[in-house]
Formats: C-alpha cells, structure tokens, sequence
C-alpha cells in the first residue's frame, strides 16, 4: 500500500511539476530590498535639498548661516519614507502576477514576465524594469506627497521648525496689540512694503520694532518652506530633464532585476 501512495505521489508531483509557472509578484525581501535601495539614492538629492532649505531659512529670518533647522524635516523624512514609498510603488501600482487569461481560458505568463522585460503592469520585477519611466515618476511624487505632510503647519515637523528658527532669532514676539494698533501696524506694514522696490522682503518682524507677530511669522515660514521643499525639488530632480538626477535608471533596473 505505502508503495502505492509514494507512487501516486510522485505522478502528481511530476504532473504539477510540468504545468506552466507563474510570474512570480515582487515579494518579501524584493519590496523591502527595492525599497530600501531607493531611500539610500534619494539621500543625495535629500541632502541637496536639506542645504537649500536651511539657506532659505537662514537669508529669510536672518540666522546664522550654521544654523540647522532643517534637521527637524529630514529627521521626519526618516520615519515616513519607507511606508510612503513602499505604498506608493507596490499596492498603489506594482502589484498582482502577470498572468493574462487566452481566449480558452487558461493562464499564461507574457513574454518577458516575471523577468527581464514585462509588457504588463503587474508587481514583478520585469514589469517594473519595462515601466520605469512610471516607476520613477512614482518615487518623485512619493518625495512631494511627504514633503507636503511634513510642511503642514499643524504638522509636528512643522512646529519643530518653528521652534527651532524662533530659537535663533535674536527678536522677540511682539505683545498682544488692540484692534486699533492692528489697523495702524498693518498700514504702517504696507506702506513698508510698497517702499521695498515691489518685492516681498518681510522677514516676520514687524517694521515698528524689534518684535515678531506670530501669525505672521508662521505664513511667513510656510511660504519659505513651501517654495523651498515642494516646488525645488523639481529643480533639484531636474525635472526639465525627465528627472536625471532622481533616476539611477541603469543602477536601479539592474538591481530590480536581482530578484525572481
């Protein structure tokens, strides 16, 4: 009997054994190593954009050229960058077997899937390496998303940015004024920035003295990081040249590829 069964398990096993196999999705150690190998190639555009926003900071609220607000922003890149860019390339967009059903119903893999040159968008490594323009332009995105999140100003990174600039700043913040000084600090501030050659020089400090209006301040610093994160980045990737300096095309589809 127990001949019969090893027997009959052996005819299953080679009769599975010959069927066709599936594109296999990109899973495991393939979404976290790609991931990953991401995170440690945006580090230099990250770096490039750090340094920018910190000049920024420092030219608009007249800090020290050394001072390092901008940590605050990358230190909370750090904790919102994996699952960002995880969900932004795998579930959002690469994701499934490539599989396509024929006209009598069975399931074949296309040519080139899983590897090394899938024509179906699926979550294999070949289907990544034929849509890498999309897959790049799906990493830069992701960075706009975050910084968007991270620039909020009910954000903690936000506030921490705050905290830290106004730290730096040798003013004070201005007292609680009546609605009548408002109006006449208002005027006073216009009349400040219509002599200013028509350009927005206002640093957060109120021209009639040496003090800061909160609310202000923080439009102010908004409008800083704003101009200097979500809109430089495309400078920083380039994106007049269809993102050079955020592709990695060759390293990054040769590391794709890596994986089954």
């Amino acid at each position: 009997m127990r001949f019969y069964n090893v027997l009959a398990f052996l005819s299953t096993f080679v009769a599975v054994s010959l069927l066709p196999q599936s594109a296999s999705a990109c899973e495991g150690p393939c979404i976290t190593n790609i991931t990953n190998e991401y995170i440690e190639k945006y580090a230099t555009p990250m770096k490039t954009l750090m340094d920018h926003t910190n000049l920024q900071l420092a030219s608009r609220f007249n800090l020290l050229s050394s001072t390092n607000c901008a940590s605050h922003l990358k230190d909370a890149y750090a904790k919102v960058a994996y699952a960002s860019l995880e969900n932004a390339i795998f579930p959002s967009y690469f994701h499934g077997k490539c599989q396509q059903r024929t006209a009598n119903g069975t399931l074949v893999n296309p040519p080139g899937c899983p590897n090394p040159d899938c024509p179906v968008v699926c979550g294999t490594p070949g289907s990544m390496v034929h849509f890498f323009p999309v897959l790049r332009n799906i990493t830069v995105k992701a960075h706009e998303d975050i910084f968007t999140l991270l620039i909020k100003q009910d954000s903690e990174s936000f506030q921490d940015v705050k905290t830290c600039v106004l730290d730096a700043m040798p003013t004070k913040k201005c007292p609680k004024e009546s609605a009548h000084d408002k109006r006449s600090i208002s005027r006073l501030f216009a009349a400040h920035i219509s002599r200013s050659s028509g350009r927005h020089t206002y640093s957060g400090i109120l021209p009639r003295e040496n003090c800061y209006d909160d609310a202000i301040f923080e439009k102010d610093l908004y409008d800083v990081l704003q101009l200097g994160m979500v809109q430089m980045w495309s400078d920083v990737c380039d994106a007049r040249k269809d993102f050079a300096n955020c592709s990695w095309e060759k390293a990054m589809k040769a590391f794709i590829l890596q994986f089954p």
